[in-house]
């Protein structure tokens, strides 16, 4: 693969997410994340599971992208569902709110683009 190809930007499907997801866990678990990032070791082992669980053999460039979004959509996925009166259903896979809280949060976003 050339430089040009490696950059490319990977094209993620829900079932490679989920996969990614799970070998990150378990990295972390077995040690591989000692502060806020995966060692060396830890993307390797990244790297290759993925490749042999997907088989898309992406870099660790394009791995660490996709690590560092999921990462800023769990925070404001955290800090929304922390609000009182919102929570997440699992069994529908959304957020569940009162319809007052709907409402407020609709005519904000509204007034931020008039």
């Amino acid at each position: 693969m050339d430089d040009s190809q490696s950059q490319d930007k990977a094209c993620w499907t829900r079932e490679m997410l989920h996969v990614f997801c799970d070998i990150c866990i378990k990295a972390i678990e077995q040690g591989m994340r000692p502060n806020t990032h995966f060692d060396k070791a830890g993307w390797k082992y990244v790297m290759n599971c993925f490749n042999d669980q997907t088989g898309h053999a992406l870099t660790k460039a394009q791995l660490k992208n996709k690590w560092d979004e999921i990462k800023k959509d769990w925070r404001i996925w955290k800090k929304l569902i922390s609000k009182t009166g919102v929570e997440w259903s699992a069994e529908l896979g959304t957020i569940a709110a009162p319809d007052e809280w709907w409402k407020a949060k609709n005519q904000v976003c509204f007034f931020q683009y008039v």
